[in-house]
């Protein structure tokens, strides 16, 4: 989808078997810090469409106005057993890939936030969410029972992402807030996967309180997360078309061998076959959920 999350985007991809369209902005002011972006989307296609969705470290929560879209989430992909997705579903952060089928018709709305913002608009602990796609009814009970209806129901995607404004900003005080140590842990992660050691220390606590408020506010260990965004920052060289023994070089991996084990074991695939399937499309492109982010690419056969 479209690649600028700070501006209101429109795009638009046609082929011969379909096309697809999307418009995507960022959430209200105060919520920015805890919101990435909202896009709606709407594509037809002729015949299913098969989407691997790699781990990016962050939540994405999916309202679905048809029927017919099934996900999985395995690091086999020939083993993936696929079921029904809810109509509105949230997928936390993960360590291995997701699947979703569709038949070549899916309409709705997509809402992509960093763990910490899930934690405080949900007050849920984000281990809830670990290796799970969780119905957002499990979670805001009759609130979310009927909020796909409504967005759906609503003339514009203006209109239903001030919907979405009105509800998440009424909910800014209702849940907790992230512990400051924590987000200053993932940002330092995210800058150098390789300072494990100096971020968790920075903090002040001990290991096992780390890991604790990690689990408790991100959904995965402070290892797991490092792990994440290392895979992230060597699929936006392999997309680039960096050779894979540099790529490995510079993301702090043992070797090309080390590079190669952890990419299949996170996304499914090997890096050449990632590389294939990608396209050359560059992080933050249509197939993108957020800026600077490789986040899918989609699957043949």
């Amino acid at each position: 989808m479209g690649s600028v999350d700070a501006l209101d985007v429109r795009t638009m991809a046609a082929t011969t078997a379909g096309s697809r369209s999307a418009r995507r902005r960022p959430p209200a002011p105060a919520l920015r810090p805890l919101i990435i972006n909202y896009t709606g989307f709407h594509t037809e296609f002729t015949a299913p469409r098969r989407r691997l969705e790699l781990p990016t470290g962050c939540v994405t929560l999916v309202f679905s106005f048809t029927e017919g879209l099934w996900v999985s989430r395995t690091e086999n992909l020939a083993a993936a057993q696929l079921r029904p997705a809810a109509r509105a579903m949230i997928s936390g952060p993960r360590t291995v890939p997701a699947i979703g089928v569709h038949a070549g018709v899916v309409h709705g709305l997509e809402v992509n936030m960093t763990p910490q913002g899930c934690y405080r608009l949900f007050g849920v602990p984000m281990w809830h969410f670990e290796d799970a796609h969780v119905d957002l009814v499990e979670v805001l009970g009759r609130q979310g029972h009927h909020l796909t209806e409504r967005l759906q129901a609503l003339p514009s995607w203006t209109e239903r992402f001030a919907l979405l404004d009105a509800l998440f900003c009424a909910r800014l005080d209702a849940g907790p807030s992230g512990a400051p140590e924590v987000t200053g842990a993932l940002s330092g992660l995210w800058a150098d996967t390789r300072s494990l050691t100096r971020v968790s220390a920075a903090t002040g606590w001990s290991a096992r309180t780390v890991r604790a408020r990690f689990r408790e506010q991100v959904g995965l260990s402070p290892k797991a997360m490092a792990r994440v965004f290392r895979l992230q920052h060597a699929l936006r060289l392999l997309a680039a078309g960096t050779a894979a023994a540099q790529v490995a070089a510079v993301c702090g991996y043992h070797d090309q061998a080390h590079l190669s084990r952890e990419v299949k074991a996170m996304t499914g695939l090997p890096p050449s076959r990632f590389v294939l399937l990608r396209g050359g499309l560059a992080p933050g492109s249509v197939l993108d959920r957020m800026r600077g982010r490789v986040s899918s690419v989609m699957l043949t056969g």
